[in-house]
Parts: C-alpha cells; structure tokens; sequence
C-alpha cells in the first residue's frame, strides 16, 4: 500500500463527531481514526413482516375475515385483527380488508428473491494500533465545525444560531503524526458491521447500520479524522467514555483512554476533574488547569472573549481551590475573597467601557453631602429595580471616590457599583438593568462581598469557607447576568438624557 511521506494527523486533520449534545461534568477527546471507504452489497428492505405478509396473501386469495384469517395461519384473532389494522395504515388493503394495488405489488415484491443494493460506507481503525472499531457507517461523513484556539488546536461548535455553544478537547495525536494504517481484512469489516447492526444503534441523519456480506475497497489509502469522544462522570461515582456511535458506556474505549493517562503529556490533568489524580497534593498546574475548566464549565467558552475577566476568574476558583485542600492553611481563604473582589472589580470596569468619556460626567450627579447623596443613590436604584434602602456601606461612598474611579478607572468595587447605577439611570439599555430583574439582590450581595474583603484585611484568618462560596457564587452570577446573558448595546452615546 503506498501511503504519504507526510505527517498524517495535525493540529488542523478534520474533525469527525457523530454525535454532539450539551452537558456538564463532561470532557471531550479527539482520538485519531482512519476511514476506510468501502462498497459492500446489502439486500433490499422487505416492505412485509412475516404477519403481514402471511394476512395479505390471505387477502390476495378472498379470505378477509378476522376469524378465518386466526384459524388458518394459528394464531390469535387480536393479533390478526392488530396486522390487519396495520395493512390498512400502510394502504396495502382497503376497507374491506381487499388488497390495494400497492398491497399486490408489496406481496410481489417479498414473494422474489430480495435484490441487493451496493451500498459505499466507511469502517474505522484506531491510528494508535490499527484495530478495528465495531461499526459501520453509511453515507457522508458528519464533520464537525471547528475553529482553532489561540494554539491552533481545534475547538468543536454545536448548536444552533440562537444557541450556540463550544467545545474544547484533549487532541491524542499519533508519534510524529504517523498512525498506524493497516487495511482491515474484508472479514473484520463484516463482523464490524453485524455487531454495529446487533446493538440497535441510535445515530443522527438517519444513519443506520446495514448488514453487509462482504465488502471491497474503493480507496487504497484511508482518510485520517480526529474521532471526537466524550468521558463523563457516572451517577454512582467513577468514570467512562461514551461510544462515539452507538451511545453508552463503552469498556474497551475507556480502558484505552484510561491507558493513555500517563503516556500522554497533560491527559491527566485534563480528566482530573472526572478521574482525579495519583497525587495527594495537586501541583499548581493541575490546579491551575481545573480552575479554568470549571470556570469556563459554569460560564461556558464565552467567556473566554473577556479575556482580563476570564484571567481575573481563573485566578478566583484556584484559589478556591487550593484553600480547599485538607491541609491548606485558615488564611487561604482570605485570599480567596481578595480575588473575588478582584474578579468582581474587573467586570464592573468592562460593563462601564462604553461609557468612559460621556458628558457631562456621572459622578456629578451626586452630591457632596453625603446625606443628600444617599437618596440619589437609593431612588436611582429603585428605579433601576432594586429593592431600597441599599446598605449605607454602598449608598454612602463619597462623591471624590466615585470621581476618581470614572477618571482614572483604578477603583474599589463600590465605587465602581455606584459608577454603573448613574450609567443605568440614562441608558435603558444598561446591563445593570435587566440584571435588576434576574437578581434583584445583585448589589447587597456584592457589597456583601466588599464587607468580608474589609473584614478579611484588616482581622485575618476569620473567614468562613461557606460564605465564602456564597460569595463565589455571587460573582459568577454577576458575570452570567452583566456580561454572559444581555446584550450591550454597540458603544454608548456622548451626552446623557
């Protein structure tokens, strides 16, 4: 067999994915495949079961009657009466139980010796060993829609335009890019393509799996695709890998993938969220590799196209993270929080982006007394859609605090909350505003947040792992509301009212 000098499998091979669903605690895998392009005769559909078949040619020769039709083939009068209602809905017999001539040419038909149809599909081997999968597939190949990651490897799209949604996966590629490219032996691909028919398939466009006799080659060198499969977490604990075609769980594929942990650089630790680690003590990097897994599992990949935010995010959950470990000191947990305000701080300057330079500026409608200052601020929140009184720690931040934040942008979170609500007050269109009617609590909370921040730096080491994730929760529920879920308006306008 003459095969290419060149590198088979890249960055860039063609991503195949039979099916594509949307989930969490789940992981995707890009394992390399050949396809092998076939042609194999498969006989023609009968359009009659056995029953029917047997009513019909009862009809053909007058005899229509329920009863008489149970008594001379032996069997019950329902069922007779059941097959003859179904003749009847396939318009093979009339009203009176008389064959159509659809019927007569029905029985004609499955009364010949079945013809046979060529059929062209594709059978798999793995590249990493050349075995042989159990299945056959006809017709086009469903590739995925993909786009490369800031490295250049492929990301999957699914989904439709009004949600859509993204993948990422751990790409196995063989050494060098060179697989393993033996051709299957015709007999292998028919015992593929009867165990494929024997377990009921369920796969999408009508993709079915025919029972082949025997098969020839139309190509002499196969096609290499990176087959995408997911591993997900079991209801009762531990792991496993779907069948790509077939669905459900599937022990040889999970014991090769399980193979590869150790053997591929960085598999691990991007399953370490369904199979953990050999390590006790996760380094940093794993730690730091599952931060950003579950931060992008809760948000999804769109958050990645903030990428200050995404940063300031990741940052949050690992550090979540490592004051979670069993022997991490009481004080990681006041990091947390500093990271969380951090993170919260972040993406109230990016809700406040298009409004940097408006005039006359916000912070003007505030005033120097802070007495006064209050109630601006309360009936602007109140007409926002939070519920008021806010907490005096909000409502009460002076005027000079608030000018320097939408001057120079380099502000606490408190600030930064007043500096949205004035933006909200003028622009209907503020994401400050629908975020009023998902969470209405939204800016107790946070102030809630820029408290424990407070309390943290100047006591220490007094801080509560559940409020902590309260506040956690807190923010990722901001980002969801602000960021994720509204669509800003394109830039924002030069004078207010």
């Amino acid at each position: 067999m003459a095969l290419s000098a060149d590198p088979w499998f890249r960055k860039d091979t063609d991503v195949l994915r039979v099916r594509s669903f949307r989930a969490t605690n789940v992981r995707w895998i890009l394992l390399p495949v050949f396809a092998w392009r076939v042609v194999a005769p498969v006989p023609k559909q009968r359009r009659l079961n056995v029953f029917q078949r047997a009513v019909l040619g009862l009809a053909r020769a007058g005899v229509v009657e329920v009863s008489r039709v149970a008594a001379r083939l032996l069997i019950a009068e329902d069922l007779a009466a059941l097959v003859a209602r179904e003749l009847q809905a396939l318009r093979f017999t009339n009203v009176l139980g008389r064959p159509t001539p659809n019927g007569l040419e029905a029985l004609e038909d499955t009364e010949q010796i079945p013809e046979t149809q060529l059929l062209v599909g594709h059978v798999f081997t793995h590249a990493l060993d050349g075995k042989i999968w159990p299945n056959f597939l006809n017709g086009d190949l469903p590739l995925a829609e993909v786009e490369p990651d800031e490295k250049g490897w492929p990301v999957m799209h699914s989904g439709s335009a009004g949600d859509p949604w993204r993948d990422r996966a751990f790409v196995i590629l063989p050494k060098d890019g060179f697989g393993a490219a033996t051709q299957p032996r015709p007999k292998d691909i028919v015992r593929a393509s009867r165990a494929h028919a024997e377990r009921q398939p369920w796969l999408e466009d009508g993709v079915d799996a025919p029972l082949v006799e025997k098969v020839d080659f139309i190509d002499e060198a196969p096609a290499p695709y990176l087959l995408a499969v997911v591993a997900q977490r079991e209801a009762a604990g531990g792991w496993y890998v779907e069948d790509p075609f077939n669905g459900g769980q599937s022990t040889d594929l999970t014991e090769r993938v399980e193979s590869l942990l150790d053997r591929q650089t960085g598999l691990r630790h991007w399953l370490a969220p369904l199979v953990g680690s050999d390590s006790q003590d996760p380094t940093t990097v794993e730690l730091q590799e599952l931060a950003q897994w579950e931060v992008e599992e809760r948000l999804t990949l769109g958050i990645a196209h903030h990428e200050a935010l995404h940063q300031r995010l990741v940052a949050m959950q690992r550090a979540l993270l490592e004051a979670d470990q069993p022997d991490s000191p009481a004080d990681k947990w006041d990091d947390v929080l500093v990271k969380a305000q951090k993170a919260a701080e972040r993406l109230f300057r990016e809700v406040h982006d298009p409004y940097v330079g408006v005039q006359p500026a916000l912070f003007e409608e505030l005033d120097w007394n802070v007495a006064t200052s209050r109630g601006k601020v309360d009936a602007i929140a109140s007409d926002i859609g939070f519920p008021t009184p806010l907490p005096a720690s909000l409502s009460s931040v002076r005027r000079g605090k608030v000018q320097h934040a939408e001057r120079t942008r380099r502000a606490s979170l408190r600030p930064l909350l007043l500096l949205s609500l004035l933006a909200a007050k003028w622009d209907l269109r503020h994401p400050l505003r629908a975020a009023a009617e998902v969470i209405p609590t939204l800016l107790v909370d946070l102030d809630a947040l820029a408290s424990a921040r407070d309390r943290a730096a100047h006591e220490g080491a007094g801080t509560r792992p559940a409020r902590v994730k309260r506040h956690i929760q807190t923010v990722f529920d901001a980002v969801e509301a602000l960021v994720l879920n509204v669509t800003r308006h394109e830039g924002a306008t030069n004078g207010q009212g």
